[in-house]
């Protein structure tokens, strides 16, 4: 089974791997995709980029990420 998931910061990656760890628990050999971070990834993420290119706070900090 493979299986999306997205966290874009870091309490969402603490629930992501272990939403991960329970799907693995009941279905092993479940493949991970999407993007978190250093948890999800260590839980076996195949993340497309790092969650810490997405934190950004602050307003003269956000204003330059905006596409």
């Amino acid at each position: 089974m493979k299986v999306y998931l997205i966290a874009g910061e870091p309490s969402g990656d603490l629930l992501g791997s272990r939403l991960m760890r329970a799907i693995t628990a009941k279905y092993p050999g479940t493949t991970f995709f999407g993007v978190g971070g250093e948890t999800m990834q260590n839980e076996g993420l195949n993340s497309l980029f790092d969650i810490s290119e997405l934190a950004v706070m602050g307003f003269f900090e956000v204003v330059p990420s905006i596409p």
